[in-house]
């Protein structure tokens, strides 16, 4: 691991991310990142907190409609992600890196649930929320923060 982790630091698109003065460089693969982060969170809270109860008024099923943009999203952060790690290979021996990515996952996997056993289900035509559906909510909403969370500390522990 070592070999790879010095060779990729070592290469030319790592030194430019790391280096370069370019806004496209460090600055706009965060800011990606960020933004990919804001859709993709956000529009799964939204849909989350609707599960929940908040905007009791808006349509449950037109929730559905969200996905679209939290792939956007997904892939937004999925290429700046790859690219952050390019930039600082080092990160790949960090146990909290896959601790992170091991939430994403599941966080992905509960919103696809989400979609398919709640905002497709019947009940949601009828503005019902089916049975385990506010379970998925909460597990929605506790798995993004844990991510988010465990995210932000890849910068400061677990080398």
């Amino acid at each position: 691991m070592a070999a790879f982790i010095d060779w990729l630091s070592n290469t030319g698109l790592s030194a430019w991310i790391r280096e370069s003065n370019s806004l496209w460089a460090y600055p706009g693969v965060i800011t990606f990142h960020s933004v990919g982060l804001a859709i993709m969170v956000g529009l799964s809270a939204v849909i989350a907190l609707r599960v929940l109860g908040v905007a009791s008024g808006l349509p449950l099923a037109a929730m559905s409609r969200l996905y679209g943009m939290i792939w956007v999203g997904f892939v937004l952060n999925a290429v700046s992600g790859v690219l952050l790690l390019i930039s600082e290979p080092t990160l790949l021996v960090n146990k909290l890196l896959w601790i992170k990515l091991a939430l994403i996952a599941a966080s992905i996997i509960t919103i696809v649930r989400m979609n398919r056993r709640v905002l497709l289900a019947p009940e949601a035509k009828a503005n019902r929320v089916p049975d385990g559906g506010r379970g998925l909510a909460y597990a929605t909403l506790l798995l993004w923060s844990a991510a988010t969370t465990v995210g932000r500390l890849t910068a400061y522990l677990g080398q």
